[in-house]
């Protein structure tokens, strides 16, 4: 996944009650953040001790949000959704 393709999601159209994204690479670097992403910045330690499954799917639940956190190659994608 190289940092142009990241820039081109859509998270709104990828995830329809998606309200932020957070994109960052193995060293905590953030590489995109949109939404509520952008003032959630200080999460990324918490979401990179996110463990994934075999497939890189985790997840990181808080009082008024999921995140969901895809992980591969050394990057980080983490999709914040309000809980419902």
């Amino acid at each position: 996944m190289s940092s142009d393709s990241v820039n081109k999601i859509d998270v709104a159209q990828l995830v329809p009650n998606a309200i932020g994204m957070l994109v960052f690479d193995e060293n905590c670097n953030v590489i995109d953040a949109s939404g509520v992403g952008k003032q959630r910045l200080e999460d990324i330690v918490a979401i990179n001790q996110v463990e994934v499954d075999n497939e890189g799917f985790g997840a990181l639940k808080s009082a008024d949000t999921l995140v969901v956190v895809y992980k591969q190659n050394g990057k980080t994608v983490a999709v914040y959704t309000a809980k419902k």
